[in-house]
């Protein structure tokens, strides 16, 4: 394992060379997460969108005959594809993977219940235990929560995290809901056992039976929850964005670096005819 403190302004051009290095046969698919690696963290969750550079550099990528391009998102899956205006051929996890769209054919958990009985209960009662703190979001997605603290002045954040934890206890230890840390934030989701790492398996299983060529799978995330997704990359790269100590192999600085990287993956041999399977 690999736990990195230190920024490297190197680490671009190493992510570039390993990419370079994966074996020839091999197709490569290009995962990441989206908050905070390929767009930006913003006080607001709601503003973040990508940008119409990185939409083109990750269109050219999937384009290729010989790449597939995925995300994978703790949104929901209409928000995610909202944010990005992706083509169909690209694949699209939401909600930790909890659902997941391909070529406009969705697949759900079959233990995903859309339902906002529970989840409207435990916003209610998150909403009165940090409502009246300055800079607190309450990120309601349907079936699940976030709360984001990001905005809130540095030396009450983990306060607000905390009591909005302990408003949602009796879901929490009764097993309704599941608990994930996250950056600035805190997320509670039907306590199913899912995680980015198991969309990241799906998708690379889904590929390997549909193009039968064995995939070589790069991920990027910034995220305390892409952890899950970078342990699940067997063949391939795992690459973290920030500063944040991961178990990714490498690390990069910011989503500009990140475009940084897609764009230099785009100017590689290997294109080919659009193909799209």
């Amino acid at each position: 394992m690999n736990w990195f403190s230190d920024y490297d302004p190197s680490m671009v051009p190493d992510v570039l060379a390993a990419i370079d290095a994966r074996p020839p046969r091999a197709r490569l698919v290009v995962l990441s997460d989206f908050d905070g690696t390929l767009a930006s963290f913003d006080v607001d969750p709601s503003t973040p969108r990508l940008s119409d550079e990185i939409r083109r550099t990750l269109e050219t990528l999937a384009s290729r005959h010989d790449v597939t391009v995925g995300l994978v998102s703790g949104r929901r899956l209409d928000d995610l594809q909202r944010r990005t205006e992706l083509p169909a051929h690209v694949y699209l996890a939401g909600l930790h993977g909890l659902e997941i769209r391909y070529q406009n054919h969705d697949w759900r958990h079959p233990a995903l219940v859309e339902s906002r009985d529970v989840s409207d209960r435990v916003a209610s009662a998150i909403t009165a235990a940090i409502g009246d703190v300055a800079g607190a979001k309450l990120e309601h997605k349907g079936v699940s929560l976030t709360v984001h603290v990001r905005a809130v002045d540095p030396a009450r954040r983990q306060h607000v995290l905390h009591d909005a934890i302990d408003a949602a206890r009796p879901w929490l230890d009764s097993g309704v809901l599941k608990l994930l840390e996250a950056s600035e934030a805190v997320e509670l989701l039907p306590n199913i056992a899912w995680t980015k790492g198991d969309a990241v398996r799906w998708i690379v299983g889904d590929i390997e039976s549909r193009v039968q060529q064995k995939a070589w799978c790069i991920f990027f995330g910034d995220d305390v929850t892409d952890e899950e997704a970078f342990r699940a990359v067997r063949d391939g790269l795992t690459v973290v964005v920030g500063q944040r100590p991961s178990r990714a192999r490498l690390r990069l600085n910011s989503p500009a670096d990140v475009a940084a990287v897609l764009s230099g993956v785009t100017s590689s041999n290997g294109h080919g005819k659009e193909d799209h399977r």
